[in-house]
């Protein structure tokens, strides 16, 4: 039985060698359209058929057949670019970067302490390559002078949020493998050993791995792929079945075509429900594998006017809520006069959804859907624009939240139980996009 590491780097070979075998596989389907079929079967009927020209039928199926594999393959180019070069990848931690550096290090010492070993016999360039590995090992090198972080996911980077995905204690989430806190709905990818920001799953059809910013146009590559595959069957099924009806046998091209167009508008078919789904009720497939049992842990922001009510021990008014304050070291236990809290700290009621409800279904389909695939009727058709949902300049949260948020800070005191929208922001003077507003 194989490894995990070496099951790993299986899986991320195959993912690199099937783009290539989709393309062959397009290639040879156009070819037994385009030739065997159209051409030499309906426009200019080679003389074994012993048929007359079907001019307008092989020109039609010809037009229908590659405006229906222009979108395919541009969607599926789109895809591949954005699985590739921009995957969505969380930035590693610094501890991280600093063990891998060293990793990288030890290995180098390893290697010249054997080239040492085997260049023993002349002591002069034995002593010059012992301190070029002391230089290696301690850092000290030309290439190795400090590590720089590429870490950017600082505490900071979320407290500044109204609403974030939290631990227990009210921490963000926390990959131990990449070093570095987890933004909300970010999962570790084992195959690349990398976070994603809102990962959907590892698809070695399309080369790596599908997340927030490739998940509309696998949607619109699927669609387009299942359209595709379905026209192709029918065609080659069709005049397959015309030409053993005539002659008794069959065109070997055409055979096969009806066998590759089966199998991939089969497998795009549910892929496509499969995806249209998770769209819909706007979870990914990982988060669908728990989702009827999964509860949300949230840090939900206390509204600044409440603030003063927590620091007043004469007020009635007392929360039934864990609590959070931000920055860690804005604050003293048990001296809570000597800050301004309203303006110093960022308080957090650490709240918990009910088993099974999902905090980021925006209450209807189309609304979840357009979190993906866009809000025009151009965005959802044409794989030009990133999905919505891949914007995360709002000050409210990484992600749009939905009713259950909603519910949670009413029932938490949060917001007045009368008023079923919640307030623009509890953050004086800031500015977010309208589409991220609830």
């Amino acid at each position: 039985m194989a490894s995990p590491a070496a099951q790993k780097r299986a899986n991320v070979v195959v993912s690199r060698l099937i783009p290539p075998v989709l393309l062959g596989a397009v290639v040879y389907a156009s070819y037994a359209v385009t030739k065997p079929l159209c051409i030499d079967y309906l426009i200019h009927p080679l003389p074994s058929y012993d048929r007359g020209p079907r001019v307008g039928a092989g020109a039609a199926i010809l037009t229908v057949y590659y405006v229906l594999l222009i979108p395919m393959v541009v969607t599926y180019l789109h895809l591949y670019y954005h699985v590739l070069w921009n995957p969505g990848y969380l930035p590693i931690g610094d501890q991280k970067l600093q063990d891998d550096q060293s990793d990288e290090n030890e290995k180098k010492t390893k290697k010249s302490h054997r080239r040492r070993h085997r260049k023993s016999v002349r002591k002069a360039e034995s002593e010059k390559t012992t301190q070029s590995d002391t230089d290696v090992e301690r850092g000290l090198g030309p290439t190795s002078g400090g590590v720089k972080s590429e870490s950017d996911l600082d505490l900071e980077s979320f407290y500044t949020k109204d609403v974030f995905v939290c631990q227990q204690d009210g921490r963000p989430l926390w990959c131990s493998t990449c070093c570095q806190y987890k933004t909300d709905r970010a999962h570790h990818c084992r195959e690349l050993g990398r976070c994603v920001r809102k990962m959907d799953h590892f698809c070695p059809w399309v080369g790596g791995v599908v997340s927030e910013t490739s998940f509309k146009f696998f949607i619109q590559f699927v669609v387009y792929t299942c359209i595709y595959c379905t026209f192709a069957l029918i065609v080659s099924a069709y005049f397959t079945a015309e030409i053993r009806r005539n002659t008794g046998g069959a065109n070997p091209y055409w055979c096969v075509c009806i066998g590759l167009s089966a199998l991939f508008a089969f497998f795009t078919a549910g892929m496509t429900l499969s995806s249209v789904q998770m769209g819909i009720f706007n979870i990914t497939t990982i988060e669908n594998l728990n989702r009827r049992t999964a509860v949300w842990t949230l840090a939900i922001r206390v509204p600044e006017h409440m603030l003063d009510r927590l620091w007043d021990t004469q007020s009635p008014w007392a929360p039934t809520f864990p609590m959070v304050s931000y920055p860690p070291e804005a604050s003293t236990p048990g001296q809570p006069q000597e800050t301004n809290p309203s303006t110093e700290r960022h308080v957090f009621a650490i709240l918990h959804t009910q088993p099974g409800e999902n905090p980021f279904d925006l209450g209807t389909p189309i609304k979840n859907l357009r979190q993906v695939m866009g809000h025009s009727i151009a965005d959802w058709l044409l794989p030009i624009k990133q999905s919505p949902c891949a914007d995360h300049s709002s000050m409210e949260s990484h992600y749009a939240f939905g009713p259950v948020v909603t519910r949670l800070k009413q029932e938490a005191g949060l917001v007045p139980p009368d008023n079923g929208a919640v307030p623009t922001t509890p953050h004086s003077g800031r500015n977010q996009p309208e589409k991220n507003t609830h």
